[in-house]
Order: structure tokens, then sequence, then C-alpha cells
């Protein structure tokens, strides 16, 4: 049976991949035909052996899978670059190394890790087959953070005094780009807006002139009736009595919306938390700090 017709772009990525290969020094091969499996590009290197397989056509995870224990068998790393999303893939896995191409232009592509990174392809195979990029079960923040913090009015429930209290309107970002959304609980001091660095931004920021105006309490651990314990939180300038989590998640809320901001600030700043998750993933990272050796230098 005759084999489906190459297009435009199977040839163009295939070529490019081709070029990079021998450009790394690498010896490749187009079509390249072994015991019961035939590579889009075979490169070797030493020890070294790679099949790259290119499918623009949709193909199921199951045959990826199949196709894939093909090469781990005969110690080969095959490396697939998709054009679609694979059906029934729900996370990245180490034993299928598996990108997507973006078409850039007419015939020009770029390889994406799941949108974290894009590069063009041959700087994508440079990284890729010098090591550089690496799959890591976790997900872990980089300490250099941009973060923005957006003031509100929050009044007293006791004293009706009118406070000003701040969400941290910026998510935290790996190395590799990845992002890291640390898991929260109300009436626990996990929240973002009680990391220690967090708060000594919203205190200097009080402090300048643009701040001035803002009334913000001291935040600390305060005796909750309804929990019927301590816990750090949000409290009033005036009479120190502490703002619930509820109503202050209800009063955040709107002021997501709009209602009530009254100042923001945005700075870089180091964490001092160690930040991760449990997200598996494809690592290309700045300067090599792949996201499971990352070290933390707390300040």
């Amino acid at each position: 049976m005759a084999s489906r017709p190459e297009t435009p772009e199977h040839l163009s990525i295939k070529a490019e991949i081709l070029k990079a290969c021998k450009d790394l020094g690498f010896n490749a091969i187009q079509e390249f035909r072994g015991k019961d499996w035939r590579a889009d590009v075979f490169a070797t290197r030493n020890s070294e052996k790679f099949a790259f397989e290119i499918q623009i056509s949709p193909q199921s995870l199951k045959k990826t899978l199949e196709r894939q224990e093909k090469y781990s068998r005969d110690g080969i790393i095959g490396c697939w670059l998709f054009q679609k999303p694979i059906s029934k893939l729900s996370e990245e896995r180490p034993d299928l190394p598996l990108f997507y191409v973006v078409k850039q232009s007419d015939l020009s592509f770029c390889v994406s890790l799941s949108g974290r990174r894009e590069l063009q392809i041959h700087s994508f195979l440079e990284q890729y087959l010098n090591g550089h990029v690496k799959f890591c079960n976790i997900a872990r923040a980089k300490p250099d953070q941009h973060v923005k913090l957006v003031f509100y009015e929050m009044e007293c429930w006791k004293c009706k005094a009118m406070n000003h209290i701040y969400y941290v309107d910026a998510s935290f970002y790996t190395a590799c780009n990845a992002l890291v959304r640390p898991e929260e609980s109300l009436w626990g001091s996990d929240q973002k807006e009680y990391f220690p660095e967090i708060v000594r931004l919203a205190n200097e920021f009080v402090a300048t002139e643009e701040g001035k105006h803002l009334h913000l309490g001291e935040i600390k651990p305060r005796f909750s009736k309804t929990i019927q314990d301590a816990y750090m939180s949000f409290g009033c300038y005036k009479c120190d009595s502490i703002f619930g989590d509820w109503f202050v998640m209800e009063a955040q809320t709107e002021a997501i919306y709009g209602y009530g901001q009254v100042a923001s600030v945005e700075r870089n700043l180091k964490l001092i938390r160690n930040i991760e998750l449990p997200i598996p993933h494809w690592c290309h990272p700045d300067e090599l700090q792949f996201c499971d050796n990352l070290q933390r230098n707390a300040s």
C-alpha cells in the first residue's frame, strides 16, 4: 500500500531537522528504516541515537506510545513534533518527548514547549540534543519574581473606619516559564498576601509619598471566634479588629472587577519561600536552572 504523500509543511520541518542535526555534528538520514519502524530523521553521534517524528496529521496516544516503545526497545530516543494537541494526553510524560510545531510564516516553523517557550527548530534541537531540555516532575518558582499589589477599600465591621488592604495580582513562574499557582486556604497563613516579602513590599509602599494616604493595619496572627484559633490576617488600622478571610475574599472579588481599587504598586522581589508543585513537564530554563535542582537562597 502506497504511503500518503508528504505535505509541504512536513517536508520543510524534516529538512530543518536534518540540517540542524548535521550542523550539531550528528550523522543524520531522512526516512531511515529500522527493524519494524521508519523515522522521519534518524540522527547518531557516538553512542547517541535519536529518531525524530513529525506528526502533521492526527495520531492517537495509543499509536504514538506503540511506536515510541519500538524506539525504546532498540536503544533510541524518540522525539515527536506534533502540529496539533494529541488526544487523551493529559500531562507531559518522561517516556514521551513530545513537543509542538507552530507555523510562523508560509514554511517557517518554531517548536513550542506547551506554550512555555517557543524556539526556532534549529535552536530547539541545539538545546534538546545537548541536554538542555530535561524532564522534571516538579515545577519550582524561581526566586526572582515580578509582582503587583492592588490596594482596595475595606470598612472595619466594628469601628467603621475605612481601611485599605491588598491582593497580589501576579502569578509565580519557574525559570522555564511554567506557571505555579500555590494552593491557598481560608483561615490559614499560606496565602501569598501574607508572605513576609509581600508584606514588606506593602509596608514599604505605604511609607512612600505615593502610598501615604493608605490606611493599612498590621498584618499579623489574630484570634478568630469563627474558627476558635489564631491565623495570619488583615486587621483594622484603628481598632485592630480582625478582618475575617471570608469577608476579605468577598471584598477582593469586587476589587478584582474594579470596585474600590485605590492604588497599586509593581516591583521585582526575591521570594523567600520555596514554592513548588507536582507538575510534570519538559523543562528548558534560563541559565540551566532546572526545576528539580533549582537552588534557593533565602534572604
